[in-house]
């Protein structure tokens, strides 16, 4: 299961464990505890539907797929109305979607592992949504890319998604697919994980992992520019982190890891063609096998330092691709702490 494209790299290194915690500031290298800690938390999803076929699309995704895979999953639907909207069509209304949503909910799971929040607009709906995730502890929000009024540009995420990405603080997946027969619902799902030198996109491939099923293709990347230096002892490091990963969950000793045993895994290295950018080399390769989502990796704490929620490189992967997204959030803490914090956080949230 593990795979390569045929590169001039020297042989990886195997290991039977991802156990790097001697390489702490290299290749984006992340604690062993704390992957496992990532790994081995519920799955807490926080689904914003507005009537929109992306949004009610994510929502299908979560109940259909995720939720009927294990009894620990908790959903909270959240819905955002506006009383002096009463122009909408019927099926855009607040009641109606309400009606919807919980007769799916009734018919498929227990009411102890759903929630269902409807909350009159009294801020940006982004604004509110960010609130939520914030009492209840989600650690990955569902939206739709364009939403209800749609995007103005179709390369440009709406103003509450962007919102989200910006200070929800937790991973975001992005749904573009417009009908639950575009799901990946009776089949294997294909992960496509941008992967670069840094923590970020290393928790981008545990989103992959956390989110995947049995059967499921990941498929790690990282892009080659044609004017990159040529650093061999680079991607070989990061060729060895992830055939470590894969080695890992094959014959490690790790039982979170030796979970995820039965997905099937590719690294690959791609070469950037002329007259292409890196996010369309990227793109092109998710079209070119039919991904069903495409996961990049961005720190959490770049806003508070002036910067943009995501990177330019890994925003226009986003724009470029046409499968749903997932935006992998990543805080650099302690295993301690997140233990503490964000794990204990998301346990009580469910």
């Amino acid at each position: 299961p593990i795979s390569f494209i045929r590169h001039p790299l020297p042989p990886p290194t195997m290991a039977t464990s991802p156990n790097y915690e001697n390489k702490p500031h290299k290749a984006g290298w992340i604690d062993t505890s704390v992957c496992e800690s990532v790994l081995d938390e519920p799955l807490n999803f926080l689904v914003a539907v507005d009537g929109s076929e992306e949004s009610m699309t994510a929502f299908d995704y979560v109940l259909e797929d995720m939720m009927k895979r294990d009894r620990s999953t908790h959903l909270d639907v959240l819905h955002v109305y506006d009383e002096a909207k009463d122009y909408l069509p019927p099926h855009l209304r607040k009641d109606y979607i309400h009606a919807v949503v919980q007769s799916r909910l009734i018919a498929s799971v227990p009411t102890e592992r759903y929630t269902l929040t409807w909350q009159k607009k009294q801020r940006p709906a982004g604004e509110q949504i960010c609130q939520h995730v914030a009492e209840t502890s989600a650690n990955f929000v569902c939206m739709g890319f364009r939403g209800r009024k749609g995007a103005k540009d179709a390369r440009m995420l709406t103003s509450n998604v962007y919102e989200v990405l910006k200070h929800a603080m937790c991973s975001l997946v992005i749904f573009k697919d417009r009908s639950v027969q575009m799901l990946p619902l009776q089949r294997p799902t294909k992960f496509v994980v941008s992967v670069s030198l840094n923590k970020a996109s290393t928790k981008a491939f545990l989103d992959a992992l956390k989110l995947s099923k049995p059967g499921d293709e990941i498929h790690v990347v990282y892009a080659k520019g044609i004017v990159e230096d040529e650093n061999p002892d680079r991607l070989v490091e990061l060729r060895d982190k992830y055939c470590k990963f894969f080695t890992g969950l094959f014959e490690g000793q790790s039982d979170v890891f030796h979970r995820f045993h039965d997905r099937l895994t590719e690294f690959h290295i791609l070469s950037q063609q002329i007259g292409e950018n890196i996010p369309q080399t990227i793109a092109g390769y998710a079209d070119s096998i039919n991904a069903d989502f495409l996961v990049v990796g961005t720190n959490a704490l770049r806003v508070e330092r002036g910067k943009e929620p995501l990177g330019s490189v890994s925003m226009h992967i986003c724009m470029e691709a046409r499968c749903n997204l997932v935006i992998a959030s990543w805080v650099d803490i302690s295993h301690r702490t997140y233990v503490e914090h964000v794990r204990h956080a998301s346990c009580a949230g469910a």
